[in-house]
């Protein structure tokens, strides 16, 4: 018996409404209180929205533009670059709400969908950061809810093919993840005639097309830059590097129960061996949740594989878990998985509250240092005439971009070999700085091609930083008159 709507329950609409507009305040809220500086990869996507192109180095470009728009219109501060995350987190969850809706026509399971959705402990921790995973969670929402028009629709029009490829190619060029939706999408047309009858006519050849005309863009940017970010992606899995390793498929999907939340993935876990009694629609839900956790798995046998990677399968699994949930006798069960996000979200929040005051505690302990560190280098710049800056590490580079954004000297990335490893290798060349005195931040020393470039050098400075145990320790040297090689 499916559980009717009742203006008493805990997941009646105007209190979903009102309890995840106090969320999405409370985030805002927090992320403001926290005063977290930027992790060096934040400080790295803000470089890249002050020169927007339709690629970079290591990631496609949607965050940047993203971060542009923020900038554009709130300003440049740590508050305003991660501000657009929390929002596009309550816009995923309008759109998980939707999907929920059209499958089960019930205003409870599709608020219960969005509530526990939007407590996930993946999303409450990284609302405090910018990352890739905001927008493809977002677009993976949005194709959520238009695939499924498309399924329930008995004749859907063209347009809709049209709008899911541009869901599609906004969401790969947030992060190339994206494309598990596509294997997904695959193993549904092979494996449901309903399926094989909607895509495969002339509407599907509408969404290939869009995509494949709508991508040529960061297509050409990546010809024209011998395809890095492509390159890089591979290498970031080290898939040319076979290590077979048991140990890494236990810890990602240990990871899952953490990301995801405890209880509901033990609840998708436990229906895995129900899947033939599943109705279609479950099933598909079921094969877009799980993809990219079973692809993941098997490649962290050979190569390493990051937490955060399946993400992307995570809105198909509460919404997967509202349609199973939807029964009067299943309401314990609700209630459980709905107090266990909340806890597991709480206990997030406060430890990152309590790490304020407390390194041992603090997750984001390691960026502490980037202030202070912006402060000494901002320092010693003022005070050297015809001065320019150079680093050798793309993490402090992309710290001191943004912390002392207020220089307008020239800067570049030291590259001491003719590999491009990073953006800034790619997109900086230090004999630029010719014929300027150079204020270098290194963790070593000067290396003997750079002594040669500069008729003299000296140490300026030795900063060292507590974190946790460990200490970090920084050289700050005067590279005097650089000359070209």
């Amino acid at each position: 018996m499916l559980y009717s709507f009742s203006k008493y329950s805990l997941f009646c609409l105007p209190v979903t409404v009102v309890s995840l507009f106090i969320i999405l305040l409370l985030r805002i809220y927090l992320i403001t209180i926290t005063d977290i500086p930027l992790h060096f990869d934040e400080a790295q996507y803000w470089s890249w929205s002050q020169d927007l192109k339709w690629g970079y180095f290591s990631k496609p470009p949607l965050l940047a533009w993203i971060i542009g728009l923020s900038n554009y219109l709130c300003g440049s501060t740590e508050n305003c670059i991660r501000l657009p995350v929390p929002i596009l987190y309550f816009t995923a969850t309008i759109f998980v709400f939707l999907s929920t809706r059209i499958l089960t026509n019930n205003e409870v399971a599709s608020s219960f969908s969005a509530i526990t959705f939007n407590l996930m402990p993946g999303i409450t921790f990284s609302s405090f950061i910018t990352t890739t995973d905001v927008p493809l969670i977002f677009f993976s929402s949005a194709f959520a809810y238009v695939l499924l028009i498309i399924y329930k629709k008995e004749n859907p029009s063209y347009s809709y093919f049209f709008l899911l490829s541009t869901i599609f190619l906004l969401g790969f060029l947030s992060k190339y993840a994206m494309a598990y939706l596509l294997i997904s999408s695959l193993i549904s047309i092979i494996y449901f005639k309903e399926v094989r009858k909607k895509i495969l006519k002339f509407r599907g050849f509408i969404f290939i097309l869009t995509f494949f005309i709508l991508i040529l863009p960061h297509f050409y940017w990546n010809f024209k830059n011998g395809f890095v970010t492509f390159n890089h992606t591979v290498q970031n899995a080290n898939v040319g590097t076979v290590n077979l390793n048991l140990k890494e498929p236990f810890f990602f999907i240990l990871a899952q129960f953490f990301l995801f939340g405890l209880y509901p993935f033990y609840l998708i876990l436990q229906n895995i061996p129900k899947y033939k009694k599943l109705n279609n629609e479950s099933k598909i839900l079921l094969i877009y949740f799980l993809t990219p956790i079973i692809i993941i798995s098997i490649l962290s046998i050979f190569s390493r594989a990051n937490a955060n990677w399946a993400a992307v399968g995570f809105p198909f699994g509460f919404i997967f878990l509202a349609v199973m949930l939807n029964r009067k006798n299943l309401i314990l069960k609700k209630y459980y998985l709905f107090l266990s996000q909340l806890l597991l979200s709480s206990m997030i929040i406060v430890v990152i509250l309590l790490g304020k005051n407390n390194s041992l505690l603090d997750p984001f302990s390691k960026q502490k240092h980037a202030k202070e560190l912006a402060l000494f280098v901002s320092k010693e710049l003022n005070n050297i005439k015809d001065v320019a800056f150079m680093a050798d590490d793309r993490e402090d580079f992309a710290l001191m971009l943004y912390y002392v954004r207020d220089f307008k000297g020239k800067r570049a990335k030291w590259n001491g070999d003719i590999k491009i490893d990073d953006h800034y290798e790619l997109t900086t060349d230090t004999n630029n700085l010719v014929g300027y005195n150079i204020l270098f931040l290194t963790r070593t020393a000067p290396t003997e091609e750079m002594i040669k470039r500069s008729t003299s050098h000296k140490l300026v400075k030795e900063l060292s930083f507590f974190n946790r145990k460990k200490i970090k320790k920084y050289n700050l040297y005067l590279l005097m008159n650089w000359k070209k090689i």
